[in-house]
C-alpha cells in the first residue's frame, strides 16, 4: 500500500497537482548536498567531497526529506527539482561521458 501511494505522489508532482504546497526553503549546504545527489554520489563520497563526516551529509538528508515531507532521496530529489530550489541545467543533466 505504500508503495501504491508514492507511485500516486509522483503522478500528481508531475501532473502539477502539488503546485499549491509552499517551497522549501534549504540552506546552502542542503541544495550542495542535492547537488552532488544528482549527480549519483553517494554519502561517503559527499562527505569527502564537503569535508565533513558522513553522518553529517546523512543529516542534511534527513532535514531534506523532512522538509519536502518525502521519505527517499529520491523523492526529495525530485521534489527540489520540480520545486525550483535547485536548478539543473541541460550540460549537467545529460553528463559528462555522453556524445552530443
Amino acid at each position: 500500500m505504500a508503495t501504491r501511494q508514492s507511485i500516486d505522489s509522483l503522478a500528481q508532482a508531475a501532473n502539477g497537482a502539488e503546485g499549491n504546497k509552499p517551497k522549501a526553503k534549504l540552506t546552502a549546504k542542503e541544495t550542495q548536498i542535492l547537488m552532488w545527489c544528482f549527480k549519483g554520489k553517494t554519502s561517503w563520497e559527499i562527505a569527502r567531497i564537503e569535508n565533513c563526516t558522513e553522518s553529517t551529509v546523512n543529516f542534511h538528508f534527513a532535514n531534506i526529506r523532512r522538509k519536502f515531507d518525502v521519505s527517499s532521496r529520491t523523492c526529495a530529489l525530485l521534489r527540489a527539482i520540480e520545486s525550483g530550489a535547485i536548478q539543473v541545467d541541460s550540460v549537467v543533466a545529460r553528463g559528462a561521458h555522453e556524445p552530443d
